[in-house]
């Protein structure tokens, strides 16, 4: 009998922790309780009086009772459902603190005609950190094709619903959005047309380059030093150092040109070197394959190394995107007009959402880039080899 009771608790899959999920959840709960989560100004440039969880409503309690449940799921669920439940409440949490944040906008700053405002606390920011890490978490688990899309559906439905009905409006970083609303999307396509053709001519430079090295010892040493080098000198002191070759030149100092020579430049080191380790790591037994059904040395790269190598070439472009999204901000000092001058002008003048209205786009387009070439690498890159990556 002992035996055969042993043998049941062997064969019965034990219950692991969702660790990942556990500290998200708990990261929200240490926003929700531990920090503000709104701050009530008497203008937009003095400092806040921090306000803790209840002046958000109801929906503020919903939020803590979301994140205890998700804390709940992550240790005592397993399989898909703690998936799927940890979906839900991550979705259930961002939605709840949108309508917590709308909920203290209208009543605590009702008056459109007040400069009082209301803006985003500590917690809020932390919240929604532990939220995402939750939904992560649950995605990363699979709960099903089904449930991610409709987790994000829910989302966006939830986003659209505070923003019309749940008093987001009046929310500081709404008001100062809608003083700078057409500078706001000029700064968001330049950043964006900046930060697109460096990666271009990043991965046009620096795939020939990492495919140079590859071959040729010397090529390898010099180009991944330079490289190297240049990544290490700051954003601003390289924009300083193109203006005297520039001027030589006959070509403009400021403006977008050294701007797409500066980022460009920054990109090239994770995609030289991805792109070098990639083609390195290929095995030789398969190279050898290759040489021996008669293939020239082109198609040896094109039909077998890079394929191989494309994983981890992706990940080099990735890294590169995420990057130089962040550095475009500092061009903004030699007159590109990118989300960078929204928070130059936030820092001058003090004004706390008037930089978070620069910050946060940028933000969002990093993650919207990373999501973008992680969904191409997995197009281009042949099932067999995206499952030995995995």
């Amino acid at each position: 009998m002992g035996v055969q009771s042993a043998s049941v608790d062997r064969q019965r899959p034990r219950r692991r922790t969702d660790r990942v999920a556990a500290t998200g959840a708990i990261l929200a709960l240490a926003g929700c309780v531990a920090l503000p989560l709104y701050a009530l100004r008497a203008n937009r440039i003095v400092n806040g009086t921090p306000l803790s969880l209840g002046a958000g409503g109801p929906a503020a309690w919903m939020l803590l009772a979301l994140a205890i449940a998700a804390a709940t799921a992550s240790f005592s669920l397993a399989g898909k459902l703690r998936a799927r439940v940890e979906l839900a409440c991550a979705v259930g949490m961002m939605g709840a603190l949108l309508w917590a944040l709308g909920f203290a906008a209208a009543h605590l700053a009702p008056d459109v005609t007040s400069p009082a405002r209301v803006s985003i606390g500590a917690g809020a920011w932390v919240a929604v950190a532990g939220a995402a890490v939750v939904w992560f978490a649950a995605v990363h688990a699979r709960p099903g094709r089904a449930w991610r899309v409709g987790a994000l559906v829910a989302l966006v439905v939830v986003v659209v619903a505070a923003a019309m009905w749940g008093g987001l409006g009046r929310l500081s970083i709404v008001l100062e959005y809608a003083v700078q609303g057409a500078a706001f999307w000029s700064a968001v396509w330049t950043h964006i047309a900046l930060a697109g053709t460096s990666l271009g001519f990043a991965v046009a430079i620096g795939v020939p380059l990492g495919v140079a090295s590859s071959r040729i010892p010397w090529v390898r040493t010099a180009v991944l030093s330079i490289v190297g080098v240049m990544q290490t000198v700051p954003s601003l002191a390289l924009l300083g150092l193109l203006v005297v070759p520039l001027a030589a030149l006959g070509l403009p100092g400021i403006g977008p040109l050294p701007a797409i020579i500066a980022l460009t430049v920054y990109a090239l080191l994770p995609i030289v070197r991805n792109t070098y380790v990639g083609l390195t790591q290929v095995d030789p037994s398969v190279v050898d394959a290759g040489r021996g059904m008669g293939m020239s040395r082109w198609q040896l790269l094109t039909r077998v190394e890079a394929p191989l190598a494309m994983p981890l070439l992706l990940e080099g472009v990735r890294a590169a995107a995420v990057m130089i999204i962040g550095i475009a901000a500092v061009v903004a000092f030699i007159g590109n007009g990118t989300l960078g001058v929204l928070v130059i002008l936030g820092w001058g003048g003090q004004v706390d959402d008037l930089t978070l209205l620069g910050a946060v786009p940028m933000v969002l387009i990093a993650v919207a880039a990373d999501v973008g070439l992680r969904a191409a690498g997995r197009l281009v890159t042949s099932p067999g080899i995206r499952m030995e990556v995995s």
